[in-house]
């Protein structure tokens, strides 16, 4: 009887969580079998990658060519196209099930948010409220439910991301080599899904070296690491070169930075020329020659675009929605939900990490250093909006941290942090709108007719 009437109590006090993680599994699981959005670009390149492993043809986009011509090589991963494979292997080639997947890890990325928080504010008495709501900003928010339709590294990545934020405060609070060891295999596995995780892991050795932890340190950095070798070597046997990486992010920082760009994802026909003719190796050293010669050339227009990268990441006219599987006034309703959800989540989210800079708290001043350091290789290289879901577990948390502590101070509205906050966010929006005019014409004429 004791122990029915603890899991009722556990279960009652966890009701309004079971909630969120169940509404946002539904939700992501109702949107990708509503939409049934087929693979295309990247999605469906992962989508190749991913059958070809599954039937034993190894990692490549295309049976035709040599493999060391293959362009698998350029695209992001190699992490998601096996997950996709494990998938296929089982389940046959079935999108049904990767999106049930999917909504799982969404709404499992959320739970992690939850956990992660409770650990932050851990004596904060009210840490179970900004936990709880924490939760369901990420498990709600429009645009990481429709990621979760698509065959796209994002949900996945983002699952380790938030099992390696949240291992990192456990550890931070617990300590002990068993934690330290789950910390560099999730850190690993994040990084092997979009290595720009890779940001995050100075953070982490950061701590390490202040508190003089170097056997710990030496083991997170051997066990992630040791994620890598398996990819590394089979990469040095095809291409007689070391890339623990692939040459995907290389090629950014060429595309993103060339005497006339914009700091975006816009390859010139010079670029995409080069892309189709040569081998995956050459992409690699090619690309960082002209970023090179580019940085040396002209310093001062590299600076002009590293700005206006920050400008666009943080910008709130830069909504999600406009892909190619809706129109009209259903691709309307989403791209202004998005606009919404991105307003609230960089209005309360900057507050919130100012809020927790003057707390003067050191869980609160790792929370900010994971926040400052992952758009660092954005702001070098290219910025599209989706590339910045990498932060929004870091904004959700912070976003949650003021809304749950203004709520309860009267007339919070009026609060200067929250008013400079907005004022700051707005003002960034409205700069990007006036650099960006005509493309902002292009994407919102068909709505308005202008």
């Amino acid at each position: 009887m004791d122990i029915l009437k603890k899991t009722k109590d556990c279960f009652l006090s966890h009701k309004v969580l079971i909630i969120i993680l169940l509404l946002s599994f539904l939700a992501s699981l109702a949107y990708s079998f509503y939409f049934k959005i087929v693979p295309a670009v990247d999605a469906r390149a992962y989508d190749n990658i991913a059958q070809n492993i599954a039937s034993g043809n190894g990692y490549r986009e295309y049976l035709a060519g040599d493999l060391a011509s293959d362009y698998a090589i350029a695209r992001v991963g190699p992490l998601y196209e096996y997950f996709l494979a494990g998938i296929y292997k089982v389940f046959g080639h079935s999108y049904s099930v990767v999106w049930l997947f999917q909504a799982l890890l969404h709404a499992a990325s959320a739970w992690l948010i939850y956990l992660a928080a409770l650990l932050i504010f851990s004596a904060n008495d009210k840490r179970k409220k900004i936990a709880i709501v924490a939760a369901a900003i990420f498990g709600f928010y429009p645009d990481l439910i429709e990621i979760s339709a698509m065959l796209m590294t994002e949900t996945l990545y983002l699952f380790f991301v938030c099992l390696m934020v949240y291992f990192f405060f456990l550890f931070f609070l617990k300590g002990g080599y068993r934690l330290v060891a789950l910390l560099g295999l999730f850190s690993g596995l994040a990084v092997l899904a979009r290595p720009p995780v890779l940001f995050l892991v100075p953070v982490i050795l950061f701590y390490f070296w202040q508190k003089r932890n170097w056997r710990q340190a030496l083991l997170f950095l051997a066990i992630l690491i040791l994620v890598f070798v398996p990819w590394t070597a089979r990469n040095y046997q095809v291409y007689g070169e070391i890339m623990p990486f692939g040459s995907a992010g290389n090629f950014n920082f060429w595309i993103g930075n060339y005497h006339g760009g914009n700091g975006e994802q816009e390859p010139t026909i010079e670029q995409q020329q080069f892309l189709q003719t040569h081998k995956a190796v050459e992409i690699n050293s090619e690309s960082m020659k002209h970023f090179k010669e580019f940085l040396f050339a002209y310093p001062a227009e590299f600076l002009k675009l590293t700005a206006l990268r920050v400008n666009k990441y943080f910008s709130i006219i830069r909504p999600m929605g406009f892909w190619f599987y809706q129109a009209g006034i259903g691709q309307m309703i989403f791209v202004f939900c998005s606009a919404i959800a991105s307003v609230f989540l960089l209005v309360f989210g900057l507050a919130g990490a100012i809020k927790a800079w003057s707390a003067k708290e050191k869980k609160l001043n790792y929370l900010l250093a994971f926040l400052a350091f992952t758009p660092l290789i954005i702001f070098a290289t290219v910025v599209e909006t989706r590339y910045r879901f990498q932060i929004y577990p870091l904004l959700t948390i912070c976003a949650s941290y003021f809304a749950i502590e203004a709520l309860n101070v009267q007339g919070w509205r009026r609060q200067k942090l929250f008013i400079a906050s907005a004022i700051i966010i707005f003002f960034n929006g409205f700069i990007d709108m006036l650099l960006s005019w005509e493309k902002i014409k292009d994407r919102f004429g068909s709505f308005f007719n202008f």
